[in-house]
């Protein structure tokens, strides 16, 4: 799935807020859905607390902003690998705003 990060402050609901749900899906963040359709919207990183990562497939628009890179590629799936020459990081990119240099965890994991 790709996404694109904004200041939190930039997050905007043109419709729906009503219909939004969230849960912790990990021991450093939470994700937004729609609780009609179940459409993963975003993400929240304790460790970025300043930003919000979202779908960029919920755009009306995609095709308007392209990828830079693949995180958590450890995770891909065998059988379909990226078909781009975009840089891989197993985990998070080491240089991830809220972590250490080179560290590739969040705080606690």
């Amino acid at each position: 799935m790709a996404f694109a990060t904004v200041p939190v402050g930039d997050w905007h609901y043109e419709q729906g807020s009503d219909l939004v749900g969230t849960f912790k899906s990990s021991d450093f963040g939470h994700r937004g859905f729609c609780t009609r359709c179940g459409t993963p919207l975003f993400m929240r990183v304790d460790h970025q607390a300043e930003t919000l990562d979202f779908s960029i497939a919920t755009l009306d628009d995609p095709d308007r902003v392209a990828p830079g890179f693949h995180i958590f590629y450890a995770d891909h799936i065998a059988w379909a690998p990226a078909a781009d020459t975009l840089p891989r990081h197993e985990r998070f990119r080491p240089d991830t705003r809220g972590l250490a240099t080179g560290q590739t965890e969040p705080p606690g994991q």
